[in-house]
């Protein structure tokens, strides 16, 4: 292997190296360790050959996770590449939490939507490393609450990631919804010991769904409730 490619993985082997790689960045590196322009061609078959070893994870075309770091790059850390302002959150936030019983295949995501014409691309998007399912809640639900209370800092520094009580506020919202398809979580697929009352009745309070919470505590929101999400809607997307 060449000196430039050597330090090259060096500098992608480091703590401090992104997670997640895009062609353009990927170039930007390579020239910097060489001190002259790369060719395409050349960058592309190193690429080849550090995907071929696992050490480059391609995600879509031009995206790669970097699996010379440690801990290596994960499909979760590519989702802000993949839909920008997007936050980790329901199954996957609940998964990782060891809060949810039932591991999802993939990752789950939620894009904030706004008031206007402009609306987020959601549904799934298939990658080399998996599925990632996209939806999308209005903004000031989506950042309701304290940052503390909402994303969750200690999973991931790389990407938007929710606390477990905002992902099941969130997926509680998404099932009461007219505009989702979402079911709500079976109680008996959640570890409700493994998150916090406190965060969690705050988060309701901002949020607005206190009754929701309530209902599905008790057993009775197990099927999606058009009725209270049209009351939600009207509320909190004027």
């Amino acid at each position: 292997m060449t000196p430039w490619k050597q330090a090259l993985e060096r500098q992608l082997s480091e703590a401090e190296a992104p997670p997640v790689l895009s062609l353009s960045a990927l170039t930007r590196v390579a020239q910097s360790v060489r001190g002259a322009v790369v060719p395409t061609s050349t960058l592309q078959l190193w690429i080849r050959d550090a995907s071929a070893r696992h050490r480059l994870g391609p995600v879509i075309r031009g995206l790669y996770l970097n699996l010379f770091t440690s801990p290596p790059g994960r499909l979760a850390d590519a989702v802000p590449h993949l839909r920008r302002g997007a936050v980790v959150s329901l199954h996957s936030a609940l998964d990782e939490a060891g809060a949810y019983n039932n591991p999802p295949v993939g990752v789950t995501a939620i894009l904030p939507l706004d008031t206007g014409p402009t609306r987020p691309v959601v549904g799934r998007v298939t990658t080399a490393q998996g599925p990632v399912y996209f939806r999308a809640m209005p903004r000031k639900l989506l950042e309701a609450g304290d940052v503390d209370d909402r994303l969750d800092f200690n999973k991931s520094g790389s990407h938007p990631h929710a606390t477990p009580e905002k992902a099941l506020l969130d997926w509680l919202y998404l099932a009461a919804s007219s505009r989702s398809t979402l079911a709500p979580p079976a109680p008996h697929d959640l570890d409700m010991t493994m998150l916090s009352k406190s965060r969690l009745n705050r988060l309701a309070g901002h949020m607005g769904l206190r009754a929701i919470l309530e209902d599905w505590l008790a057993g009775k929101f197990l099927v999606r409730k058009t009725t209270a999400a049209r009351h939600i809607l009207s509320v909190t997307e004027q």
